[in-house]
């Protein structure tokens, strides 16, 4: 086993495969996660993606393929694996009776946190994330929101090397979701890999280096969302104002430059063209157009990361 310090992938699916009766819920999946990076996976409900993270945090046991968890199997060492890594589940887990402080505080022992210094970091975490008032009111009577940062609590009071969390912020409020975002990022920051499933673009958006799109299964794509952007053939928008009427030459050096998709003529001055990258277009179409219109102003509109989702899911459909 490489040492843990250098290890390229936290995690390394090799033809994972999950089967329930007939239906295949995760379908040969290869994917390896950047050590030191929040990979978000998005999908469509039943897309696979509570059954990776179930799979890789040794909760269920694969059908077919494996997996290698900061360079531990998770068939032979499972063990090992819950030694290195730690999963908030979607749904809260904790006894009724309990009551918020007994659960951090059983969940830092687990880890061998003992002593004044997890009654210190069970203190410091039920504050952060705003369960203090709470600590001693029984998980029954929690509210959703409550229960909810609860489970994402249990992480912090032992940061592992691997910070699984399925859908983080469902049932919590907005200023909620806001400090579990900017704690997921502290958790990256010092040196935890993280992967957060979640079906919230914008939370997408907010915490991923890297995003993954699993559809029935199978992986789709794993890239940055940049260059998921960029992949949107035709999605990004670009306006152009000019100081006088738009001449038809004009329009027809527009119409061929390369990366051109579709162009509208919004009224006398203005125009709209989708472009695919317009950050490459935009250059050509300046040096084209230079000796026949003054462009009075630029706007550009970059496709969203909805966009980016349709047109993965799409394709798997055959649409």
């Amino acid at each position: 086993m490489e040492d843990q310090r250098f290890l390229e992938w936290s995690v390394e699916s090799r033809e994972l495969t999950k089967v329930y009766g007939k239906k295949i819920a995760l379908d040969h999946l290869n994917l390896d996660v950047s050590t030191g990076q929040v990979l978000v996976l998005l999908g469509p409900n039943g897309s696979g993606k509570t059954t990776f993270l179930h799979l890789i945090s040794t909760v269920l046991k694969p059908s077919g393929g494996t997996a290698l968890v900061m360079g531990y199997d998770i068939i032979k060492q499972p063990l090992k694996v819950r030694q290195v890594s730690s999963i908030s589940f979607q749904d809260p887990r904790g006894f009724w009776r309990h009551k918020p402080s007994h659960i951090l505080s059983f969940h830092a022992s687990m880890y061998g946190v003992d002593g004044q210094e997890r009654k210190r970091i069970v203190e410091k975490t039920l504050k952060d994330f705003e369960l203090w008032s709470s600590k001693d009111t029984k998980f029954m009577h929690l509210s959703g929101g409550q229960a909810k940062r609860l489970e994402v609590a249990k992480l912090f009071v032992y940061k592992p090397k691997l910070a699984i969390f399925d859908e983080p912020t469902t049932m919590v409020d907005l200023d909620g979701k806001g400090m579990i975002w900017d704690k997921i990022h502290e958790l990256k920051e010092e040196g935890s890999t993280v992967i957060v499933a979640t079906n919230e673009v914008r939370e997408a958006e907010y915490l991923a280096d890297k995003i993954t799109i699993l559809a029935g299964g199978k992986h789709l794509v794993t890239d940055s969302l940049g260059n998921l952007k960029d992949s949107v053939r035709g999605g990004d928008v670009v306006d152009l104002e000019f100081a006088l009427p738009v001449e038809q030459r004009v329009l027809e050096l527009i119409q061929g430059i390369e990366g051109t998709d579709d162009l509208k003529v919004v009224d006398t001055n203005r125009v709209r063209v989708r472009v695919s990258m317009s950050e490459d277009w935009l250059p050509k179409m300046t040096d084209r157009i230079h000796d026949f219109a003054k462009v009075k102003s630029i706007k550009v509109t970059e496709p969203s990361l909805d966009d980016v989702f349709l047109k993965y899911t799409e394709e798997s459909r055959g649409v």
